[in-house]
């Protein structure tokens, strides 16, 4: 059996031009094919037709950078991290929900204690519980005196191997590295390195054995220096990129994966973190270089990709940053979709629409080219070629 998705338009995602009244053929959770009606009238067999003829439709949306648990407008970000699994557990299912009606159909999760990124992606996939597709890291690999320690620190090259194939072990797609200061820690500053060039050298070696990768918290200073040299996949954040470091990254082939929403938003650090006189310099501080950065970040043609950094549900409002910072709504939406299947090795069977790839789309009522805020009006949600929302 088929299904025949009309819309009044079809953004594919590869970056062509839309195709206006396009339609979608479904089979089981494969797209057959993309084109007018009048290319399919000879199907046979049963089709159902689908009528969204007043919606634009996209491919499913791709957060790059996500945690399950974490709410930054509550506040101390790592204390929410160390709470027990089960409650927290509980605590993640609404946050997975407003993803998934914001349009992600696959996220990665970049850091969890207690493996429950790996419990929760095991529930997604029995259909135990609906949600976007994980691609989980399990326990972040982060020193002891450094950002992101909640539970578990790996202190010294033989931790990092140990508790990377740990993680594996337990069923990760990929390991998280914690190389940096962070902006909602007061402790250390951003640029902070917590890492030797041997330790990050030995988890970018225990991923490449496992036919995997590294994604690390990088701001900028010599931690992202080691990351570009030592050959770290995804560059997370890179707030205080230079020039140098830039060039490092477009000259190795790296990416780097914007989060804006947890720095600007009225919701993110600034809710709660603002009481602290350090982190809120920090966030001042950081947005008025973020902004002119990744303005070159957009302009020097580097792999770019967005995630939400726990700002649930506000994929829509990272591609407003990056429409603000000089990127033009293709671009964005390519952050999103084509490039961030690239980024996570997934584009093989994900980030846009094409025949025998996984039906993922999204329904919009509104043209996303004519105004990047028409991202935010996702009406309804396709995964596996099954509607959820």
């Amino acid at each position: 059996m088929y299904q025949l998705i009309k819309s009044k338009a079809i953004l594919d995602g590869t970056g062509s031009a839309p195709i206006p009244e396009g339609c979608l053929l479904i089979q089981n959770d494969r797209i057959a094919g993309i084109g007018k009606e009048e290319e399919f009238a000879g199907l046979d067999g049963i089709v159902e037709m689908v009528d969204c003829t007043s919606h634009y439709i996209l491919p499913g949306l791709i957060d790059s950078h996500n945690h399950l648990s974490i709410v930054p407008a509550l506040g101390d970000q790592l204390g929410q991290m160390a709470l027990p699994p089960g409650r927290n557990i509980l605590r993640s299912l609404p946050n997975i929900q407003k993803s998934l009606q914001s349009g992600v159909t696959t996220m990665r999760i970049v850091g969890e204690e207690n493996f429950i990124d790996i419990d929760i992606k095991k529930a997604i996939e029995e259909e135990l519980i609906p949600g976007p597709r994980l691609l989980v890291s399990g326990r972040g690999l982060v020193a002891s005196n450094g950002h992101g320690a909640a539970l578990t620190v790996s202190d010294g090259e033989e931790e990092i191997r140990r508790h990377a194939r740990e993680n594996f072990a337990k069923g990760a797609d990929l390991i998280k590295l914690f190389v940096t200061g962070g902006i909602s820690s007061s402790k250390t500053g951003i640029d902070f390195c917590s890492y030797s060039s041997k330790e990050v050298r030995m988890a970018v070696e225990e991923a490449d054995r496992y036919g995997s990768y590294v994604a690390a918290h990088a701001h900028g200073g010599p931690g992202l220096d080691l990351c570009i040299e030592e050959g770290v996949r995804t560059i997370e954040h890179a707030a205080l990129i230079n020039e140098s470091q830039l060039e490092g990254v477009v000259n190795k082939d790296l990416w780097i994966i914007g989060t804006f929403s947890i720095l600007f938003h009225e919701t993110g650090i600034e809710q709660t973190d603002f009481n602290d006189p350090v982190i809120k310099d920090k966030v001042l501080r950081t947005r008025e270089i973020v902004s002119e950065n990744f303005h070159r970040v957009i302009h020097s043609g580097a792999n770019l990709a967005l995630g939400t950094d726990s700002m649930h549900g506000l994929l829509a409002y990272e591609m407003e940053c990056l429409v603000r910072f000089g990127a033009t709504n293709i671009q964005a939406i390519s952050a999103v979709t084509k490039h961030a299947a690239e980024a996570l090795r997934i584009e093989d069977r994900l980030g846009t629409l094409e025949k025998g790839k996984i039906a993922d789309f999204i329904g919009l009522p509104a043209n996303p080219l004519d105004d990047i805020k028409n991202m935010s009006q996702v009406e309804f949600v396709y995964k596996n070629g099954k509607q959820i929302t």
